[in-house]
């Protein structure tokens, strides 16, 4: 063998150039890409420094952008509530012109009622501003439109509101009152009560139609405790009732609300009264007539009616004039003609009917001495009903408050003591159908106990005391039960029939409390009736409501406009800034012209309305809240706090731009490579190789062939 080079140094001569040949290539992407690297790990000694700052660059790109977007929100805001301002601006300028002016002029008065109008409807628009399918105003509720005042309509506005019967609420917690009412919440779960009978109607809240009074309105438990005095409320789904309606007062148990009604007291022979009227083709002056031209007057709340002494002296009256009546004892005030004879004069009223009151739907319905019957229909549908006794009808929603797959044991029967697993219950609550088998019979004395807390004795009895007016339901053994009369409540009345000697009408002036027993104002007959007694309360259904200008929500969040600083973003349509405005325009722009509630009549909303509109202009203002202390939210403050926040957006935003600055230099002195440097080892490893091809050219040649 001649050549001088063998296997072994071939080898490594050509891993040698692999290597120089590796190495240019990385020098080649380091020159053309300007990196050190193209993966972490060609930087592994800074590579955990360099995914910091990259996470930090990043979460800083997300905060600019989410205060690029919320800076758009507040720009737009800021657009609504500066259109806003010139509205309440405008009007309330307009209401000053007004009031220097005739205010008993009519084109005067349909003039500044157009412009409440007009700047309602402008307001309406602006908080109904949405943005992408978003309304900006109405909470978490983005998807609501959230206000809608009901003013596109005047006369129908006038026609709800009238400014007598039905006035604009004058507090916030009335103008923003909500709720919904369609059974008895508390009871829905009560034994023998039917919850969606729930309401009772008094015409006069006094029962006295001799003495003045409002209408008023029951429910059979505390429904009404957080209700607003002022606030609108509306019925529907009654047999006389339905309407809209003011509150006037809230009782202090909280089932009780009266209502603004207007209706004559009966009164008769009332002498030395006078009439006033406005002349019918000058409505700005006032006449009036007096005991001379008609003698005495006799009022008549149910006929609705005034009847003069003297016929024909009610003639000047003419039919849709308001007139105010004063000198007499119990109806002084303003009334509107419906039709006159010229003696007999029929006022227009609004008052409710009696009704749910002692009779009508029940409420409660209990019976003493019951029977419960069992019947076998086969696997999975055998029955358990409870039924007055001999069987004269079933027994109503004894078993409220269970529900399908709810148990039940049964003790003290004849063949049926075990635990039954309800699978149905009928409609009016007297039956149940269970997957157990029973056995047939009727018994007088079965207990119940369940699920939910239920019990129900079959075999009870009605214990009457004369000496304490007492009323209690006992089991056989004269045990008083709890929970009998729990549903009930003070002031209710209760109806008892198929007694010996007490069957009649009551009214409670006690619960005792374990629900066991009632006492009654009415004097009763020492007595135990042990079988068929019943005692019922009656109410009416119905639905009772609320609805408020706002359907959103009052929810708000907090905008994060770095890791430190935030601010919460909750403007909403109900703010007080704006609701201040709306309640003024609303006030002035209820009842029409010659009306009773219009606002010729009632001069003192002009001023009503100044302090609620300067209110929500401007922080500080001078005079008496005329409806209380208001909350002090107002415009200036929510273009100051909106100016504020988009400053602070802005100055985040360019701390956050210059912060990446320096996280770019950062990088890039982590990834970044020395042009000159990674230049001269290209041109180094580059020489190197060449020089090392050469070499290993050569060394192939040689030969000891060449030697010899």
């Amino acid at each position: 063998m001649s050549r001088i080079s063998n296997f072994s140094s071939n080898t490594t001569l050509v891993n040698q150039l692999l290597r120089t040949q590796g190495r240019l290539f990385d020098l080649e992407t380091q020159v053309s890409s300007q990196k050190k690297s193209q993966d972490y790990l060609g930087i592994s000694v800074n590579s955990q420094r360099l995914l910091n700052l990259e996470n930090t660059k990043s979460q800083l790109d997300r905060f600019i952008n989410n205060n690029t977007q919320q800076s758009v929100r507040l720009s737009i805001e800021e657009t609504v509530i500066d259109g806003l301002q010139t509205a309440v601006k405008d009007f309330k300028q307009i209401l000053a012109n007004y009031e220097t002016g005739n205010e008993r002029d009519q084109e005067a008065v349909t003039l500044v009622q157009s412009q409440a109008q007009q700047a309602l409807l402008n307001i309406q628009n602006f908080l109904n501003t949405d943005v992408a399918g978003r309304f900006i105003f109405s909470g978490s509720r983005v998807t609501n439109e959230p206000v809608e005042f009901g003013v596109n309509t005047l006369s129908t506005f006038q026609a709800l509101y009238d400014g007598v019967n039905v006035t604009v609420p004058t507090t916030r917690d009335a103008h923003l009152e909500r709720f919904s009412y369609t059974q008895d919440e508390n009871n829905k779960a009560a034994e023998f009560v039917d919850p969606t009978n729930f309401l009772s109607f008094a015409q006069d809240a006094d029962g006295n139609a001799a003495t003045g009074g409002n209408g008023s309105i029951t429910a059979t438990s505390a429904l009404f405790s957080n209700v607003a005095v002022g606030a609108t409320i509306t019925v529907a789904d009654t047999t006389s009732n339905d309407g809209t309606y003011t509150v006037s007062s809230i009782s202090s148990d909280g089932r009780t609300v009266e209502v603004k009604t207007t209706m004559l007291t009966d009164e008769a022979n009332a002498l030395l009264t006078n009439i006033g009227y406005r002349d019918s083709t000058s409505p700005t002056e006032e006449l009036s007539i007096d005991s001379s031209d008609y003698g005495d007057l006799t009022f008549d709340r149910a006929a609705n009616t005034i009847v003069a002494s003297t016929a024909d002296g009610l003639t000047n009256l003419a039919v849709g004039a308001r007139f105010t009546v004063t000198g007499t004892s119990l109806n002084d005030g303003d009334f509107t003609v419906v039709s006159n004879d010229g003696t007999t004069v029929t006022v227009a009223s609004n008052k409710l009917t009696d009704e749910g009151i002692g009779s009508g739907n029940t409420f409660f319905d209990s019976f003493a001495g019951s029977q419960v019957v069992f019947t076998d229909n086969g696997s999975g549908t055998d029955t358990i009903a409870v039924e007055q006794f001999g069987g004269a009808g079933a027994v109503p929603d004894v078993f409220n408050g269970l529900a399908v797959g709810d148990t039940v044991t049964l003790t003290n029967t004849a063949s049926n003591n075990i635990t039954f697993t309800i699978n149905a219950i009928s409609a009016d609550g007297s039956t149940i159908t269970v997957d157990e088998g029973v056995t047939n019979e009727t018994d007088l004395n079965t207990n119940f106990s369940g699920s939910n807390s239920f019990s129900y004795n079959a075999g009870t009895q009605l214990a009457f005391t004369g000496s304490t007016k007492s009323i209690v339901m006992e089991d056989l053994s004269g045990t008083a039960i709890p929970g009998a009369f729990s549903a009930l409540q003070v002031g209710m009345s209760i109806t008892t029939t198929g007694t010996t000697s007490n069957n009649g009408t009551f009214t409670i002036a006690t619960v005792s409390s374990d629900g066991s027993s009632v006492t009654v104002t009415e004097t009763i007959t020492d007595e135990d009736d042990v079988n068929g007694a019943r005692v019922q309360s009656f109410a009416a259904s119905g639905n009772i409501s609320a609805t408020p200008y706002y359907s959103g929500d009052s929810s708000s969040t907090s905008h994060r406009t770095s890791e430190l600083r935030s601010f919460d973003t909750g403007l909403t349509g109900i703010d007080p800034a704006f609701e201040k405005a709306i309640r003024a325009m609303k006030i002035i722009l209820q009842g029409e012209f010659g009306s009773d509630g219009g606002l010729d009549e009632n001069p003192e909303r002009i001023a009503q309305a100044q302090y609620l509109l300067e209110s929500s202009l401007e922080l500080t203002v001078s005079g008496t809240p005329p409806f209380g202390t208001e909350l002090t939210s107002n415009i200036q403050q929510l273009q100051q706090n909106n100016g504020f926040n988009q400053a602070l957006l802005n100055d985040q935003n360019d701390l956050h731009k210059d912060f990446i600055g320096f996280i770019d230099s950062a990088v890039a002195d982590i990834e970044n490579s020395d042009p000159l440097e990674a230049i001269t080892r290209l041109l180094d490893d580059s020489r190197a190789l060449e020089a090392s091809y050469q070499t290993f050219s050569r060394i192939r040649q040689l030969s000891l062939v060449n030697f010899l």
